[in-house]
């Protein structure tokens, strides 16, 4: 029987599938030939975990998770089904035949899915001006940090391939300073370093507001996309 993986950066990602308390870093069987890897933020973290995986002999790995947008194409709480995942040296496609199965599906759904390009980045892109400058540089609608590290895995050992995202911070959204120095790898908030600098930085607290809500919408998203996704073996044992 075939094997998938699924790579998460954060647990508050991977609680579509697993509740209980999660494992970090070392994959875990969800269900029969399902793994599920949480791998913590960035490329190499991703990277990592896609390796694990491969150590696992899975035949198809899914890329799972939030992101932001780098244009007002997306909205929070759409789900971006990508098309290709690319940085500033590589572009890599999806399944076509996997992704077509879970489009087709959803054609009549109510969750608002594009088939659009995602960017992976080395660092958070914060600021509306960075968001457009990127957008305008690889036509990519969303923006994560670990797709392109799975994906290359995946293309080097010829396993299908796919990125599914939920938008969090839309296009015109800033993520304050505050929130980046003060979250580690596993989106953990440092919670008395985040409120002594909100006390030296008032004006982000408003910000702050926003993408805490914005980032409940995007994961009520992924949570509700996963319930059919999971009915159907994840449209790839089908």
């Amino acid at each position: 029987m075939k094997k998938l993986g699924i790579i998460a950066a954060l647990p508050a990602e991977a609680k579509c599938f697993h509740t209980m308390k999660i494992n970090l870093k070392s994959p875990f069987e969800i269900k029969r030939s399902i793994f599920l890897c949480i791998s913590g933020i960035g490329y190499k973290s991703s990277l990592n975990a896609a390796k694990e995986l491969i150590n696992l002999n899975v035949d198809a790995i899914i890329s799972w998770g939030i992101a932001g947008a780098t244009c007002d194409l997306v909205n929070t709480g759409d789900i971006i089904l990508a098309k290709s995942v690319k940085n500033h040296k590589n572009i890599y496609s999806t399944s076509v035949k996997w992704r077509k199965k879970i489009i087709d599906h959803f054609k009549d759904s109510s969750i608002n899915i594009l088939s659009e390009d995602i960017v992976s980045a080395e660092e958070i892109c914060n600021t509306p001006i960075k968001k457009m400058e990127l957008f305008k540089k690889t036509k990519a609608v969303a923006i994560d940090m670990e797709s392109v590290a799975i994906a290359e895995v995946s293309m080097k050992n010829n396993l299908d391939f796919i990125a599914i995202r939920a938008i969090a911070d839309n296009a015109t959204l800033n993520i304050p300073d505050v929130v980046v120095k003060n979250i580690d790898n596993y989106g953990h908030i440092k919670m008395m370093k985040l409120i002594a600098s909100c006390m030296l930085y008032p004006s982000q607290i408003n910000q702050i507001f926003l993408l805490a809500k914005s980032y409940k919408k995007a994961l009520k998203s992924l949570e509700n996309f996963s319930v059919e996704l999971k009915k159907e073996n994840f449209f790839y044992f089908t």
